[in-house]
């Protein structure tokens, strides 16, 4: 069954349809009253969005299908047609009706409350670099956004440069990367190879999620949870790459990566993260690693003061890949009063904006 995100606990099938109502567009559930939303509340996040039952007028809910079955044929059209205001608090569905769509798309801070809805699992591809960006990783993204509250559900952002050779430089590709504050992501698959999914800035939460990469494929200085996600490692020559890499520059800084009941799968070898920051801070619990794990499980990035300053842990983890033996001294085991902290949605301040269903 495919969940509409936070709008329906329902399929997108052919029991709903798109209707045109005079100058209003509304989604038609069979069964369902229709509930018109209060666009004028001030609403201080996602929960509250799921109060709505359904429907919605024509500039709350787009739909983009590019064999011109929606109200547009891209996504990038899709986005362009919401106006820039960065005080919006009523949230603004896509959907994206099934296909490719070879595009680079861009969601930029004045355009927050955006949930993109895939109905089939749509995928967004390309393939720039940061050799083809001018050097700059950020803008190699296929899909990029910072408007805070995001959400996407049943969505695939590809980047599709190949995979890079022994000793390449500028080879950097994301494929999907988030900058926005309060995001969150459902049943959605991320491909790439070096640095996949920048996770940059703010807090995220990751649910059901496929994720493949080789190099550092999650990285950055974002605060985020992953729960019941895929690791999946693709097999480079002569490349031992990395889970993570995360930036965290401060002891006091609030940023870090938390994965729960997740499953690392794959072929090759690859570390569990390498401390781009002086303070990186990642912690594996209840996590199945499969042999792709390099035994010592962490680097330090060649600055070995920096073995001083990280926090890497794993807490009941289990597979070949968990065994603490060989792992660096400088890892730890961690004891349930240590893990608590990295179970909790309070990590992310969860409690305030994670929608219910994704919980």
């Amino acid at each position: 069954m495919t969940m509409a995100c936070g709008l329906l606990a329902l399929p997108l099938s052919a029991a709903c349809k798109v209707i045109i109502l005079g100058s209003k567009v509304q989604l038609h559930i069979p069964g369902n009253n229709t509930v018109e939303p209060d666009l004028s509340q001030d609403f201080p996040g996602m929960k509250k969005y799921l109060d709505w039952q359904t429907v919605v007028s024509s500039s709350t809910y787009i739909v983009v299908d590019q064999n011109g079955g929606g109200d547009f044929r891209s996504i990038n059209e899709a986005v362009n047609s919401i106006p820039r205001n960065k005080y919006r608090k009523y949230r603004i569905t896509i959907q994206v009706n099934p296909g490719v769509y070879r595009e680079k798309v861009s969601i930029g801070k004045t355009r927050p409350f955006i949930t993109l809805q895939g109905n089939g699992q749509p995928t967004i591809e390309w393939n720039d670099t940061n050799f083809l960006s001018g050097n700059h990783t950020f803008d190699s993204a296929t899909f990029g956004v910072s408007g805070n509250f995001f959400m996407a559900c049943n969505f695939t952002f590809k980047n599709s440069a190949p995979a890079p050779p022994p000793g390449a430089v500028g080879m950097q590709a994301v494929a999907l990367r988030i900058t926005s504050d309060m995001a969150a992501f459902y049943n959605c698959a991320i491909f790439g190879y070096q640095d996949t999914l920048y996770d940059h800035n703010g807090r995220h939460y990751f649910k059901d999620c496929f994720i493949q990469g080789s190099i550092d494929f999650i990285f950055g200085d974002g605060l985020s949870m992953y729960k019941d996600c895929e690791l999946n490692v693709v097999r480079l020559p002569a490349t031992a790459g990395a889970l993570t890499a995360q930036k965290r520059q401060n002891s006091t800084d609030d940023s870090g990566f938390s994965f729960i009941d997740c499953s690392v799968t794959g072929a090759g070898q690859v570390y569990l993260g390498r401390a781009w920051g002086p303070f990186s801070r990642v912690v594996y619990s209840y996590t199945y690693m499969s042999d792709v794990i390099y035994a010592p499980g962490w680097f330090d990035w060649a600055i070995p003061a920096r073995q001083q300053s990280v926090y890497y842990g794993q807490y009941r983890c289990s597979g070949p890949g968990a065994v603490q033996e060989g792992r660096v001294a400088w890892s730890h085991e961690l004891t349930p009063a240590e893990a608590a902290p990295f179970l909790s949605l309070d990590f992310v301040d969860g409690t305030s904006w994670i929608p219910t269903f994704l919980l």
